[in-house]
């Protein structure tokens, strides 16, 4: 058999990590006649052996993962009666030995060896092209990068895996943890390479999600960004110092670096450079006069609908993704839905007013009681005396709504002031209590009691269901349920310029110079928030516009702001930003506060009274190394807040 590889072996029988076959997406023959030359003379068995690879990527309809654990969605608390995961790991009932949530360890290495074996034994065969078969090797180079930059990010201690082994015991399984600096820059390299040979995308429906040299790049931005934060760029923390792998050598840099951040913006303005010329844009919608951009169904589609669809904003599509089970977990029980994937309060009270001010500056009482920004607007003081107009064809809000019609009501007369002259990616984004639902053709009802409401663990315990990434027509009772199959985007041009500003904005920090690339940070920053529909930052003092502050520690907090709102409920990257800005120990641990679900509707007052649905625990910055790994491969060490 030394020149029959089994599949069994060919994924990487390692210690460290669970074995694993692909033998799912391979024509069953003997094992003794299977071999890898023989796998690779046929182009339904490289297709499947490439799919395999691709099966690893996250997905982006998901509700239990990286989105879960940061401080955006809210799952009912109820459900850690039912075994839910995530609710376990938010509150702190977490060890090395708990299984899910983030299983990233487990399946990363699997997809990583088979993508170095489909690299070792791919070749031209009749049926695939010399051009195609170098293609999907680029592919596989990506991937390997990839899954590497995701374990580094989660993990922060892993191993760098170059090969595809063909021993199953033995010194070469036995890996260990590299420097994480060694890590990411070995990854960014890898993607960067793949993308000098990938096209920036496919004229081919049919390779719609195939990887391109866009999505190496936005990857590989996103990683250095990770790297160039305060987690990972000189972080002074006891434990992080003292961290060192099996051979005594410290993992974590506590030097600070600030060419980090340099690269981090000549990475995203790569990216952003080479999106831009292969004329990828921000996804807009107008209204009827072509000029004036409609900001609610912009934000919308710019996740529903696809490239041929005229969405040039994703660059990074997960095709055919879970989306109907997403779909019906977050819509009202009264309709069919499991009625219990909500947001926190605090995802609330980030969303800017429609004046594009922030209504919230802070909190007191153990973030009870916030911080009220009195230029804002904002209130939390009864309700509305008139309905509210905005420019939009978006029709969802009312009964009345008409999607042909340049102005639409968005919020009736007697709603709870709190969600009123809010931002449109509000409206998109958050369910809220007595909120009018296209499905039900009448408003939602949370109150204790009601048809959507508790004492049922099927419903919002934080007071809301999330509508970000919800189908708008979806409706669950349906036979059919009305789903539509449609893709996740797990990169889009929005994250660039963001990312962009972001980086640009520390870097300026670092070497004194916030004045001279001002206008830059602006010119992103503004992208997105012209989109947005709300007021443009300027330099200096102009009309319908907020000037920009003078200090760029100030506009920190901006930036950050805007991105927690744009990117709110998308792939986790709240999760990885909070840790990255180690705010995580902070935002991730005491008391969270919600609308008062134990109210009925005869109390409707005291339904609208921040109330505290959970307490939180944070444990680590860091996810833990599976136990049973660290018993296998005692090369391993585990990560710091995971000792046992």
């Amino acid at each position: 058999m030394k020149n029959r590889i089994i599949i069994l072996i060919v994924l990487g029988i390692i210690a460290m990590f669970p074995i694993s076959s692909c033998s799912d997406y391979l024509d069953k023959q003997p094992d003794d006649q299977l071999d890898l030359t023989s796998v690779f003379e046929n182009k339904k068995n490289m297709e499947r052996w490439l799919a395999y690879i691709y099966s690893a990527v996250p997905k982006f309809y998901t509700y239990d993962g990286a989105e879960v654990i940061g401080d955006e969605m809210a799952p009912s608390v109820g459900w850690e009666s039912q075994g839910f995961k995530a609710i376990f790991y938010q509150n702190g009932n977490w060890t090395a030995e708990s299984p899910g949530v983030i299983g990233h360890w487990t399946t990363f290495p699997r997809a990583i060896r088979s993508a170095y074996t489909f690299i070792k034994y791919a070749h031209p065969i009749l049926e695939v092209s010399e051009k195609e078969v170098n293609y999907m090797k680029a592919e596989c180079r990506f991937f390997i990068g990839y899954f590497h930059s995701v374990l580094a990010m989660t993990y922060g201690a892993v191993p760098i895996i170059h090969e595809a082994v063909e021993e199953t015991t033995g010194e070469a399984l036995m890996l260990k943890q590299e420097p994480f600096d060694t890590v990411v820059d070995w990854a960014a390299n890898e993607m960067l390479e793949a993308s000098k040979s990938l096209p920036p995308y496919y004229d081919d429906d049919n390779k719609y999600g195939r990887i391109t040299s866009l999505i190496c790049l936005a990857m590989r931005a996103r990683l250095l960004t990770f790297a160039a934060s305060d987690l990972v760029n000189g972080n002074q923390d006891t434990d992080m110092v003292n961290m060192k792998n099996c051979d005594g050598i410290e993992i974590f840099n506590s030097t600070h670096n600030p060419e980090r951040w340099k690269q981090a913006v000549d990475a995203n303005k790569l990216l952003i450079d080479e999106a831009e010329k292969a004329g990828h844009k921000l996804y807009v919608e107008y209204l009827s006069n072509g000029e004036e951009i409609d900001p609610f169904l912009s934000y919308q589609n710019a996740l529903m609908l696809r490239r041929n669809q005229g969405n040039l904003e994703i660059i990074y599509p997960r095709t055919y993704d879970d989306a109907g089970w997403y779909d019906r977990q977050s819509n009202p029980r009264s309709m069919g839905g499991a009625g219990a994937i909500g947001v926190t309060q605090l995802l609330v009270d980030a969303f800017f007013m429609k004046n594009g001010l922030a209504p919230i500056t802070g909190y007191t009482n153990e973030g009870g009681t916030p911080v009220i920004n009195d230029g804002s607007g904002y209130s939390e003081e009864g309700y509305s005396a008139a309905d509210e107009l905005y420019n939009t064809k978006w029709s969802y809000a009312t009964a009345n709504g008409d999607a042909f019609k340049d102005q639409n009501v968005i919020v009736p007369k007697d709603t709870y002031k709190m969600y009123c002259s809010r931002e449109p990616r509000f409206y998109i984004s958050v369910l809220y209590n007595e909120e009018y639902h296209w499905g039900k053709k009448k408003s939602v009802n949370y109150f204790n009691g009601g048809e959507d409401g508790g004492p049922s663990h099927d419903s919002p315990s934080s007071g809301y269901l999330v509508r970000k990434r919800v189908d708008p027509t979806a409706i669950p009772s349906a036979s059919s349920g009305n789903y539509k199959t449609r893709q996740g985007a797990l990169y889009r041009l929005a994250e660039g310029y963001l990312s962009y500003a972001e980086s640009l904005n520390e870097y300026s920090i670092e070497k004194g110079t916030y004045d001279a690339n001002k206008v830059e940070i602006l010119k992103y920053l503004n992208k997105v928030r012209e989109r947005a529909g709300i007021p443009l930052y300027s330099v200096g003092a102009e009309p319908g516009k907020i000037t920009a502050p003078a200090d760029p520690l100030v506009m920190r907090d901006l930036i950050r702001r805007e991105r927690r709102v744009e990117m709110n409920c998308e792939c986790g990257l709240r999760w990885y930003d909070l840790r990255r800005w180690k705010e995580a120990e902070t935002v991730l641990s005491g008391k969270y506060w919600g609308m008062n679900m134990l109210a009925k509707k005869e109390d409707r007052d005291n339904y609208y009274k921040r109330t505290v649905y959970q307490t939180r625990k944070f444990i680590s910055y860091w996810f833990p190394i599976p136990q049973d790994d660290i018993d296998k491969n005692t090369n391993l060490r585990q990560l710091p807040g995971w000792w046992k």
